[in-house]
């Protein structure tokens, strides 16, 4: 499937405009990025085509990222970006749908899960956020980075950067450094940073309390060289907990979750592409 025939399409909400991209037709799939002021939903084109052959994919800006609206007075907050995505759904007429989150997004979709179950089929946690209680250090830049500081963020966060597509790469470096120069990127997340590097407030979001409460079908999916825990510790206990990560030192999972330990570092659907893509379609497209 060509990349033209990718949708791109938006909707002004209560607390402002929403933009996704769109694909596809079938059982519909939500694609929720991460965190950064670079960050949007055109990080997932790379995988986009592949699945709209069989998926109807839908991959939204969250509220403050992207070319949706970036700056308002009250947020982005975790409670205000949830918010936004509900009345999105309801918008568009998505009672339900099958949810990936990577990295924060990952953070979000499983928050969504634990507070309106009814909304999420199944749910794809890709590299998710919100079990590392130290926050990341990439998350918050003094100034606009470069192109050549976002290549090296990207590549820094890979297993093998030198064996990752280099079109694929120049093409997410070009709209991460088309994101970071929007109008207010550098300030627009202040206030979902405060909750993410205030202790305090991180607390109260985290995952691992949450995670046990969760009641829909979960696949668990990470990368080898993921440094934010607890990745590390699950990939170094991996061999002797032969895959079930419930019983690992850090047993932060959802009951009944499958798991899958990716060749990747943080981003899969850059790194390797075709693999996730495939590891997407296995799991949301049976």
């Amino acid at each position: 499937m060509s990349k033209a025939l990718v949708r791109e399409q938006s909707e002004t909400l209560t607390l402002g405009r929403i933009r996704w991209l769109e694909a596809g037709e079938g059982q519909p799939v939500l694609l929720l990025h991460g965190m950064g002021m670079y960050s949007s939903a055109n990080l997932f084109d790379f995988v986009i085509p592949a699945l709209a052959g069989r998926l109807h994919v839908i991959a939204p800006d969250w509220l403050g990222f992207g070319l949706g609206v970036r700056n308002l007075d009250e947020g982005p907050t975790f409670e205000l970006m949830l918010e936004h995505l509900r009345e999105f759904m309801d918008v568009i007429g998505l009672k339900r749908a099958q949810v990936l989150g990577h990295s924060m997004g990952g953070w979000l979709a499983t928050q969504l899960a634990y507070q309106s179950p009814s909304r999420v089929e199944k749910l794809l946690m890709l590299c998710a956020a919100g079990m590392n209680r130290a926050p990341a250090t990439s998350i918050r830049f003094a100034t606009v980075p470069t192109a050549d500081e976002l290549r090296g963020m990207f590549r820094g966060s890979m297993k093998n950067p030198d064996m990752a597509d280099k079109a694929v790469l120049e093409s997410a470096v070009a709209t991460a450094e088309r994101m970071v120069n929007a109008p207010g990127a550098l300030c627009c997340l202040d206030p979902l940073l405060h909750q993410m590097e205030t202790p305090s407030l991180r607390e109260r979001y985290m995952l691992q309390r949450r995670l046990p409460h969760i009641t829909v079908p979960t696949l668990m999916a990470w990368g080898e060289a993921d440094v934010f825990e607890p990745y590390p510790t699950w990939n170094e206990e991996w061999e002797s907990l032969q895959g079930d990560i419930s019983r690992s030192s850090k047993p932060w999972v959802v009951p009944g979750a499958r798991f899958a330990r990716l060749p990747t570092g943080h981003w899969p659907h850059l790194e390797q592409p075709s693999m996730t893509a495939e590891l997407i379609l296995d799991y949301f497209g049976k």
